[in-house]
């Protein structure tokens, strides 16, 4: 339950700071997408049995969507569908040895 409301607020600030902040730091005409980078790294970086990161790509596309001209469920769609195919590609076809032993 810690994990899901620290995951609520920080994509809160960060979509915050997305859309108020880091608007004004234009790299080559393109303003990075903080919240995808943040949510892919999460689904990477998760263990590919559980299911924390799909709860976190709801959490993100709803805030991304809340502050942004797109319809509502788009980026969630998006988001979720990232995480999904990440997290199949993952349980898949990567194999890490060291967590076997454990």
């Amino acid at each position: 339950m810690k994990k899901i409301l620290f995951l609520i607020i920080f994509f809160y600030i960060i979509s915050l700071l997305e859309t108020s902040f880091f608007i004004h730091f234009n790299f080559f005409r393109f303003s990075p997408n903080i919240i995808l980078i943040f949510q892919i790294l999460i689904t990477l970086f998760e263990d590919p049995n559980k299911n924390l990161a799909i709860f976190s790509a709801v959490s993100a596309g709803f805030f991304w969507d809340i502050f942004s001209e797109n319809p509502i469920g788009f980026s969630i769609l998006i988001l979720l569908s990232i995480s999904v195919f990440l997290k199949i590609v993952l349980r898949k076809y990567v194999r890490i040895p060291i967590l076997k032993q454990f």
